[in-house]
């Protein structure tokens, strides 16, 4: 309807009071009990109970229970909808229930689509182009890295012919059971699921969903009936369009009512076509459609959009569109006409001699105070803040305050299906301009007027009485008298109201800022990358190396992490980080070749809980370094290994006693209460103690468990010690496990320590013995150590022994000693051979080796089957002791076929030997095992026969459970057999062992067998 205006704020209402105005229709009869029954209403509402007015603001908060009113959605409108079922189901990195899914009911009618979605405040983004999840769409602004979503939408638009066979056969529970018979025809709807994750969520996410509602039939666009286009009132699937966002269509189809598969659903119900004039309310379409200029350039001059209510009486649903658009609706001889926006053309156009002057006539040429308005305020849904209701920037007139007294009386109008900016400034002004046409007549003209029609029509007055020049009234009432005389009401109009210029009239109303606070990712600063060398010390380049480099002056930094990949696979061969970010840069060679292209990345790890982002792979050639004589071990090695000695000798010592003592910090903060950041703690101990003067025993045991916002610790710690004189000795256990969230990674450690350590005046001994596991962040893995030390004055004897396994995909096992060495047991007294290093000389009794790489050879004897050499120089080799045929006899064959299923021959050979002596037997082959699920087992057992018997059985590859896959994998194995004189017969057979699931072969099959006397 009108926004407002004098007349219809006067008693006497837009209707003048006289009973042929009374329609027969129901819509008619209400109508006229508004405008001129006011004194009939509070009557009437003081008997039956004041109802509960309509509400066609935006829904903004979920709604649930089994009362909640049928609704639809019109236009563009958002909803918040209604909970239809909940569950939560799944398990996540061991976390029951780990997902939340709702099944959320948006319109009682199909939609056209889901135009927008807004989480927790925030307008997000569905990748539609995902369809990899049975979830449905992920949501971009809910995934943590690349691939790790945490929530997914699923949407109907109410013509589904099925069930959601994810919420059938995944979400559905015994006790939250959802069948296959719940389709929600004719429901629009959306499936939302969410993955627990405390960063994202805070609580259970809260939605708004836009839609393009219900599909409506626009006459204007029906070609059969004076419109132009393909819509058949008849034909329910040619409706739709942009008919559907137009407030005079959006009546037009409420006043024919709404319909589902033929059924009634809201509206009017069996009102024939006829009753509504098509040529009339299609020229008022055309004006809703009108282009203007508006503040993201043309739009339609009036659009309404929203949910409505059926419990929302019919009348005041369409007041409530109409208002969207200055908009009257008359109820004319049993048929309804609208009239939007400004007046239509003059219909007919009177004179003073015109009217009878025999019958009452009455003017009232101004407002009275209290229905003068001379500014206006108005609130409307605002889609750029979440669609919440928002004052639009008020209208005031300070000529018309002056008029009226200096005093500012305004209006306050709620324009709830107004989701458009430019449209809510242009329906203030306008109204505003027309609230100060106060002159109204009311006149009786002779019967040829009868054809005019209250509401709709426009006539033009010449008046000298009235200083009327073809001045336009609106004719807002009119009555047949007994005589066939027409009595009429008249409100003066002016086209000239509506007049909008988009520079000059629009005010941009001020947006705040939507949505969860948080904080922006920080991108690494000046992150570069270019080619280096790395030098020895004499100064020759030796490894191709890369210089990362970046702003080391940031702030809340605790290191820089990064990763190398190769530029011609992108695949990541090297990860990295430096716990020094202030160096501003750092010299990496690991896993890198020589004039090769690679990609390299950085990011920022801050000490707080705070989001960072990788840097863009940045382009970097290495430089052309090759491998010289001094490289006898692979690029840093040597380098590698001392670092590595070095962080394990902390590890197993420095570390040990910071873990211990940590544990004691935290057991002594319980004890003098000291802050922390624990939620809850519990610390257990027990200690015995003697002492005597400088003698003292000692034996304690703490126990400590604290669970925090962060994570969760265990520790259990035993400490003995025994002093007497000069000596003391002392044994500290831990035990520990801890699980925590750092810089927003899930972190689980558990760790063993033994410290024993022995004092006599300055003489020292220790035993450490420390192993940590650790699962998550950049610095997971595990590691073992054993470090023994006795001397005394900083003259110290240590051995130790490391096994590591790194995140980064390197796995390490040293012994640091003077002297190692590997020995067979043997019995007391027995003479044995032992493999011995020390001093950087490898020395050992015997070996076999199926490939050597030396780069200088210093033998008494050299026994060979044969030699291949570009170049043998004499002088280097002693030829005398040269002894060629040492080796009697060899043999070698292949077999590049694949062997599968029993023991199969894959190669077999003869050698004689004319002396007793020993068989050098290697072979080497291609294995491929591979499983695919949990109960999935590959297996390849390779052994040989000597002259049909069986000598050995080696396992070649297996996989299991789908870990340990092989494909084109290498196998090779070499072993002496001691033997007399004869030939000898030599097999290699295979057995292979395949369940369902899984693949088992060996090919590519070699056998040497070479016979060397003794």
């Amino acid at each position: 309807m009108a926004i407002f205006s004098g007349i219809a704020a006067a008693i006497g209402g837009v209707f003048s009071a006289v009973s042929g105005f009374i329609a027969s229709s129901a819509i008619g009869a209400f109508v006229l009990q508004t405008a001129a029954g006011i004194g009939l209403n509070l009557l009437a509402k003081a008997i039956a109970g004041k109802p509960q007015e309509a509400q066609f603001s935006v829904q903004g908060k979920l709604q649930s229970g089994g009362d909640l009113p049928r609704s639809f959605i019109l236009g563009f409108g958002a909803t918040a909808g209604s909970l239809v079922y909940v569950n939560t189901w799944g398990e996540e990195n061991k976390t029951p229930n780990a997902y939340l899914t709702q099944v959320i009911a948006l319109s009682d009618l199909p939609v056209s689509g889901l135009a927008e979605l807004w989480v927790n405040g925030e307008k997000v983004t569905i990748d539609w182009s995902n369809g990899t999840y049975e979830q449905g769409f992920p949501v971009l602004e809910y995934r943590t890295d690349e691939t790790n979503n945490h929530l997914w939408v699923r949407f109907y638009d109410g013509n589904q012919a099925g069930p959601d066979t994810f919420l059938v056969n995944r979400v559905s529970s015994a006790e939250r059971p959802w069948g296959s018979s719940r389709v929600g025809r004719g429901v629009a709807y959306a499936v939302v699921t969410a993955q627990i994750n405390e960063e994202l969520f805070s609580g259970f996410p809260q939605f708004k969903f836009v839609l393009n509602g219900v599909k409506l039939y626009d006459p204007s666009r029906d070609s059969t009936r004076g419109g132009s286009g393909s819509h058949r009132l008849g034909t329910p699937s040619t409706w739709g369009g942009d008919g559907d966002h137009l407030p005079a269509v959006q009546a037009y189809n409420l006043l024919l009512g709404l319909t589902y598969n033929a059924a009634w659903f809201y509206g009017l119900q069996s009102v024939a076509a006829a009753r509504l004039p098509v040529a009339d309310w299609i020229a008022q379409i055309n004006k809703c459609r009108a282009p203007i200029a508006g503040p993201y350039g043309s739009e339609p001059t009036y659009r309404t959009g929203g949910e409505i209510q059926v419990a929302a009486p019919l009348a005041d649903a369409i007041e409530a569109v109409l208002t969207g658009a200055q908009g009257r609706l008359a109820e004319i001889g049993g048929t309804y006409k609208i009239h939007v926006g400004a007046p239509d053309a003059p219909v007919a156009s009177i004179d003073d001699g015109v009217i009878l002057s025999t019958e009452p006539q009455s003017f009232s040429p101004f407002f009275g105070l209290a229905d003068t308005i001379n500014g206006v305020a108005a609130t409307y849904p605002e889609p750029a803040e979440g669609w919440v209701p928002k004052p639009a920037p008020a209208l005031y007139r300070a000529d018309l305050e002056a008029r009226d007294g200096n005093r500012r009386l305004m209006a306050d109008v709620s324009l709830d299906l107004v989701p458009y900016p430019g449209q809510v400034q242009r329906l203030m002004k306008s109204a505003l301009e027309e609230a100060q046409r106060a002159r109204r007549h009311t006149i009786v003209l002779p019967p040829e007027y009868g054809v005019l029609e209250p509401g709709v029509d426009t006539i033009a007055w010449t008046s000298p009485r009235n200083g009327y020049i073809t001045k336009h009234f609106r004719v807002d009432g009119v009555a047949d008298r007994a005589n066939l005389d027409v009595m009429v009401d008249l409100t003066e109009v002016d086209p000239n109201d509506y007049d909008w210029n988009q520079n000059t009239d629009y005010r941009t109303p001020v947006n705040g800022p939507v949505g969860p606070i948080r904080p922006a990712p920080q991108i690494i600063v000046d992150w570069y990358a270019e080619g280096a060398v790395l030098y020895d010390e004499s100064g020759i380049a030796r490894r191709a190396a890369i210089k990362l480099s970046w702003d080391g002056e940031q702030p809340d930094v605790a290191a820089v992490v990064f990763e190398v990949r190769l530029a011609a696979t992108e695949e990541v061969i090297y990860r990295g980080r430096t716990d020094n970010p202030a160096a501003g840069s750092i010299l990496i060679s690991q896993n890198l070749l020589p004039l090769t292209a690679y990609g390299v990345r950085g990011r920022y790890e801050p000490r707080s809980s705070r989001p960072t982002l990788w840097s863009g792979w940045l382009p970097v050639t290495t430089p052309d370094i090759r491998l010289t004589d001094r490289d006898v071990y692979l690029p840093g090695m040597l380098e590698e290994i001392q670092q590595h000695i070095l962080r394990m000798t902390e590890f197993a010592t420095t570390g040990s006693r910071a873990a211990i003592e940590r544990i004691r910090q935290l057991m002594l903060d319980e004890e003098n209460e000291a802050s922390s950041n624990f939620i809850d703690r519990k610390v257990i101990r027990e200690e015995v103690e003697l002492k005597i003067e400088d003698t003292r025993a000692f034996v304690g045991e703490s126990i400590i468990l604290a669970i925090g916002p962060d994570g969760v610790i265990t520790a259990v710690l035993n400490e003995m010690s025994a002093e007497f004189e000069t000596g003391l000795a002392t044994i500290d256990q831990l035990v520990q496990t801890e699980v925590s969230r750092i810089d927003g990674v899930l972190v689980a450690t558990a760790q063993s320590i033994d410290v024993l350590e022995a004092q006599v005046d300055d003489v020292s001994a220790s035993i450490n013995i420390r192993a940590t596991a650790t699962a998550g962040g950049p610095s997971g893995g595990a590691r073992y150590a054993v470090q023994v030390q006795h001397g005394s004055a900083g003259n110290f004897v240590s051995s130790a022994l490391f096994l590591e396994a790194t995140s980064g995909g390197l796995g390490y096992a040293g012994f640091v000693a003077d002297r190692f060495y590997i020995a067979n047991p043997t019995s007391p007294g027995s003479k044995f051979t032992p493999f011995v290093f020390q001093d950087g000389v490898m020395r050992v009794n015997a070996a076999v080796l199926a490939s050597l790489i030396v780069g200088e050879i210093d033998a008494i004897n050299i026994k060979a089957h044969s030699i291949d050499t570009d170049q043998l120089k004499i002088g280097g080799v002693d030829t005398t002791a040269l002894a060629l045929q040492a080796a009697t006899t060899a043999s070698v064959v292949a077999n590049s076929a694949a062997v599968s299923g029993g023991w199969s021959t894959a190669c077999q050979t003869s050698v004689s030997m004319a002396v007793g002596g020993t068989l050098f037997v290697l072979f080497t082959c291609r294995v491929d095992a591979t499983s695919t699920d949990g109960s999935a087992f590959a297996s390849i057992v390779a052994r040989i026969l000597i002259n049909g018997g069986e000598y050995m059985q080696v396992v070649a590859g297996q996989s299991n459970g789908g870990t340990g896959n092989i494909s084109g994998g290498s196998f090779s194995f070499v072993f002496p057999i001691a033997v007399g004189s004869g030939t000898f017969t030599v097999a290699l057979q295979f057995s292979t062992t395949a369940s369902t699931g899984a693949s088992a072969s060996a090919s590519y099959s070699r056998l040497g067998v070479f016979g060397v006397k003794r």
